[in-house]
């Protein structure tokens, strides 16, 4: 169905639940469900459960932390990084989030005053690249600096994301995507050269530090070669090889640009397709913030209740990750869903199956940030999964919420954002892991504040 008929597995899903009820085999060895009670049964601290090999084999990164099926292995993988994910560490680098909202916000500005309106779809993407690079490696791909946004990096990694669907399903596939010459895909494909070229100075980059770790020590600030090459932290086991260094790279960055990146441009559409609760946040914002050239910091954002209310209804919409994430039953079986589920069953469900249902929000398909502010809403912070639970959930976090507050701040603070009605925005979407945005971006005018 997938590769046969295109069809999005985002939109199979519903129509087979719809037909055959709470419990769906979608393979011979797997099933999904859409009860969202289900997802904290599987999703949770207790479990501790595998991944499935074949599903996470599709990501050619086989030595990161993500795609490590065995959860021992992946715990201490995990480990070495987390710090540098931490809260206190992403507040002492928000300055690193604040220097790339200014370059985009510069670059805003240069359009509007041509008369051009600007694409925020790949905007945001250039932004959240640029900011996760400089926070992974304390340097810039410099996206933002593309004309139009048209970023030779991010346009390639939506042009390979269908990738990831066809090497799910075939072993062959994976490999010979994994085993393609560098220099024939550039000739093969033009418009995956940017691609390319960060996977191959991603080669160089930890090759280099490999031979030589003190150059380590000219990093402005701790990043992620710091936290991988750690003696202490790997005291007892072998020393990271180039290959691990660079798929953990290569994972961390994908996914720290394309969702926030993706997040952002939801949030901003139902923003501007509704200008009440636009407004309401504008004002908010400019009362946080009454002198222009005085941002406050992140953590002040963070306090504004309306601001956190819009970012919560974002990522409930958004649904960054809309994929199954697929884990093993462990051989004793499992009750899931009030069935028993023999031990290595491959089970798992979509975030949107949670977003979306109508026994949890009210409304679900309208962009509603009150509903966070209501008497009892605390409770429905439960129901917000999209960085996922349990011990392998999303390790970014502090980081993406840091990367929501600033930009949706500054940008309303610092803008007065239009839709351009000439390229009315299309989120038509298809499921490869991530979504994959193919119809009209949205774009808008942001003609700049003053005072």
């Amino acid at each position: 169905m997938e590769l046969g008929k295109g069809i999005s597995l985002a939109d199979l899903r519903v129509e087979l639940h719809q037909k055959y009820g709470d419990i769906i085999r979608i393979a011979p060895n797997e099933l999904h469900f859409s009860r969202p009670t289900v997802y904290n049964e599987i999703y949770n601290v207790q479990n501790k459960w595998d991944k499935d090999s074949e599903f996470y084999r599709a990501f050619d990164a086989a030595e990161s932390f993500f795609t490590q099926t065995n959860y021992e292995n992946s715990k201490h993988r995990r480990s070495l990084i987390s710090n540098l994910f931490s809260k206190s560490a992403i507040l002492e680098l928000q300055h690193l989030v604040r220097a790339h909202l200014d370059r985009f916000c510069d670059a805003l500005q240069e359009q509007t005053v041509a008369g051009k309106s600007s694409n925020l779809y790949l905007g945001f993407q250039c932004f959240s690249a640029d900011t996760i690079g400089n926070f992974l490696f304390s340097a810039s791909f410099n996206q933002l600096s593309f004309p139009g946004f048209h970023g030779d990096i991010i346009e390639g990694v939506d042009i390979a994301m269908p990738t990831v669907t066809y090497a799910k399903f075939s072993g062959v596939i994976a490999w010979i995507l994994r085993n393609f010459p560098h220099w024939l895909l550039k000739i093969v494909s033009p418009r995956l050269k940017g691609l390319v070229i960060f996977k191959d100075a991603l080669i160089v980059q930890t090759k280099a530090i490999l031979r030589n770790p003190k150059m380590l020590d000219d990093a402005p600030h701790r990043i992620i070669y710091s936290e991988l090459l750690n003696p202490e932290a790997n005291k007892g086991r072998p020393t990271p090889t180039a290959l691990h260094l660079r798929h953990e790279a290569l994972v961390l960055f994908a996914a720290g640009s394309h969702t926030v990146g993706t997040t952002l441009m939801i949030g901003f559409y139902h923003l501007l397709h509704n200008p009440e609760v636009k407004q309401k946040l504008v004002e908010e914002v400019r009362l946080a913030w009454p002198v222009l050239d005085q941002p406050p910091p992140y953590e002040e954002l963070e306090k504004l209740p309306f601001l956190t209310a819009v970012i919560k209804e974002t990522l409930r919409l958004a649904v960054p990750s809309p994929a199954s994430l697929p884990r093993v039953v462990p051989p004793s079986g499992a009750m899931i869903s009030g069935a028993k589920i023999p031990g290595g069953t491959i089970v798992g469900q979509s975030a949107l199956f949670v977003s979306f249902s109508e026994d949890i929000f009210d409304q679900p398909c309208e962009f509603l940030p009150e509903r966070w502010l209501q008497p009892g809403s605390k409770s429905l912070e439960n129901w917000l999964v999209v960085f996922s639970k349990g011990p392998r959930s999303c390790l970014g976090i502090n980081l993406a919420y840091c990367e929501l507050y600033m930009c949706f701040a500054h940008l309303f603070r610092r803008f007065d954002i239009r839709n351009d009605p000439a390229k009315p925005a299309d989120l038509t979407w298809s499921e490869h892991f991530l979504p994959l945005f193919e119809g009209q971006h949205l774009h808008a005018y942001c003609e700049p504040q003053y005072e």
